[in-house]
């Protein structure tokens, strides 16, 4: 019942949006802007979103380092309440940009819910800190290397090669840019874990352009706390 979409509403400009459209045209062979939705060999998004881990299971617990290098536990987040887990592509996806500066707007109602709100990326901490500063965003931003932590909520897929190529004759070298042998990404994948660790809302869609609804969230929260507050 809660798995709204939230489809961008801003217009990316083709010189914002630059190599990471899956709408260029190559050599007169249209990529069609569902490649990233197919996969040969290996794990398809579509994959990802139907095995990932989803409501009712148990958040696996974490520790990562965030933007200062110092070291955040899943535990000691939920010691402090629910928890809202946003996954993101990184600093060069301006989908995800878009998305962080719209959490940020209604950072003040996740938290007026009893909520913290954690992002996490592939990023190094270097990488995580511009993120930060350039949405200008007030909640925790953690480094996952390699996945780690993403492959456990079973979220990463690999790219399918015709699209990591024409990522790489734009400018970016997925694999590279995160450091490891595969061209891999995670779902942009929202979580609701509460108090307990137990997942109560996941939005795990496979079209990396749509994201969960900030009202959605606030409204998931606010039915988590009022059913708290019977209890």
């Amino acid at each position: 019942m809660y798995k709204k979409l939230f489809s961008l509403s801003i217009v990316v400009s083709i010189s914002t949006f630059n190599v990471f459209s899956q709408n260029h045209v190559t050599k007169d062979k249209t990529v069609s802007k569902d490649a990233e939705m197919v996969m040969v060999n290996g794990i398809s998004p579509a994959d990802a979103a139907k095995n990932a881990l989803n409501v009712g299971a148990k958040m696996p617990a974490f520790t990562l380092g965030d933007i200062n290098g110092k070291v955040v536990k899943s535990d000691d987040l939920l010691k402090r309440g629910n928890l809202v887990v946003v996954f993101y592509r990184g600093a060069w996806c301006p989908f995800c940009n878009l998305y962080l500066r719209k959490l940020q707007e209604n950072l003040s109602q996740i938290k007026a819910q009893g909520a913290n709100l954690v992002a996490i990326s592939v990023e190094n901490p270097d990488r995580s800190l511009t993120v930060t500063q350039k949405n200008k965003v007030e909640f925790t931003v953690l480094s996952d290397p390699n996945f780690d932590v993403a492959r456990k909520f079973g979220i990463v897929y690999e790219m399918p090669k015709d699209t990591s190529e024409l990522y790489k004759s734009r400018g970016l070298d997925v694999a590279k840019y995160n450091s490891m042998e595969k061209a891999e990404l995670p779902l942009s994948a929202t979580y609701i874990v509460n108090s307990k660790g137990k997942i109560v809302y996941a939005f795990l869609e496979p079209d990396f352009k749509k994201r969960a609804e900030p009202a959605v969230i606030i409204e998931t929260l606010s039915k988590i706390k009022k059913l708290e507050k019977k209890k």
